[in-house]
């Protein structure tokens, strides 16, 4: 079943990824416990030879969408530091350079304490499905330095 994006899932602020996640240029779109969105906008530079978007740039996106929609806080205030045990990536259709990709994440349940699935599913602008990941990761000790989502305030409809 697609992910669907919860109704309170709130804008967020630009905010600055570290590493290698820098590199991709994706930015996050909204928040809320368990979900995240985000976005980028395919450049060259990112494409393989055959002028496609490269595999790996896909599961760096549906990696990092897995981590931010399941290590904040309920207040996105703190984020709990975590790592990659299994991650399991299907790639369905081809994005290249100047598609606009949606990239969601959903935390999943589980019965430990010490560890979190999620699954992930990547869209290009025309609603098709480009990617899809589910994962299993675990929560490590503390708490990252950068870890804060700032929302954005919608204006009330008049």
């Amino acid at each position: 079943m697609p992910i669907q994006r919860p109704a309170d899932a709130r804008p967020v602020a630009a905010h600055v990824f570290r590493g290698f996640n820098g590199l991709i240029g994706h930015e996050v779109v909204s928040w809320r416990p368990g979900f995240v969105e985000m976005r980028l906008a395919v450049r060259p530079e990112l494409c393989n030879a055959n002028g496609l978007l490269h595999g790996g740039v896909l599961m760096t996106l549906l990696d990092s969408a897995s981590g931010f929609a399941c290590t904040f806080n309920d207040t996105a205030t703190a984020r709990r530091l975590s790592v990659t045990l299994a991650f399991t990536t299907q790639f369905i259709k081809a994005a290249r350079d100047g598609d606009t990709l949606t990239i969601l994440g959903a935390w999943r349940p589980s019965a430990s304490q010490s560890t979190f699935a999620a699954e992930t599913e990547i869209y290009d602008q025309k609603g098709d499905l480009i990617a899809t990941g589910t994962g299993t990761f675990r929560y490590l000790k503390g708490e990252r330095s950068d870890g804060m989502l700032t929302f954005i305030e919608q204006k009330a409809a008049d």
